[in-house]
């Protein structure tokens, strides 16, 4: 680490936060349904780089991975998202978001009209339908997607 400008002093585990990674996905298509939330596994992640993605406590913070195209480019199948679930609706602001409507999880983009304070829920893949004014209690927000990884084959 110190060759590629790290501290001396390595990292302890004490500063690292342990995030789950829940084995569902969130469809960035026609929906995937949620089926068993718990966590599948942790992962373990600097306690200093969480703080510089979320403002609040890590602990509603949890890992899903993408499944379908509606949101490529900004996301693709395999991608691995941290959403923050503390993070939702009453915080709500434009940005991408996991959503559950009826039993199925979505990633999808949402703007709120500041007047109206309806939604437009879209997805960045134009092949797909975006839906342009919806009622904020037409869905449950889950959290907003604050970071996403992705394998290099």
């Amino acid at each position: 680490e110190t060759l590629l400008g790290g501290p001396e002093a390595p990292s302890t585990a004490a500063d690292a936060v342990e995030v789950p990674r829940l084995d569902i996905g969130a469809s960035a298509g026609p929906g995937a349904f949620a089926g068993d939330e718990s966590g599948r596994s942790h992962i373990a992640l600097d306690a200093k780089w969480l703080r510089s993605l979320v403002p609040g406590d890590p602990v509603g913070l949890s890992m899903i991975r993408v499944e379908g195209d509606s949101m490529a480019p900004t996301l693709v199948a395999g991608d691995e998202i941290l959403v923050d679930r503390g993070d939702a609706a009453d915080r709500l602001r434009d940005g991408i978001y996991v959503l559950r409507l009826d039993d199925a999880l979505l990633v999808k983009r949402i703007a709120l009209n500041p007047a109206s304070r309806r939604l437009s829920i879209g997805s960045d893949n134009p092949a797909y339908p975006s839906w342009p004014d919806c009622k904020p209690g037409a869905v449950e927000i889950v959290g907003r997607v604050v970071w996403t990884g992705r394998r290099i084959a």
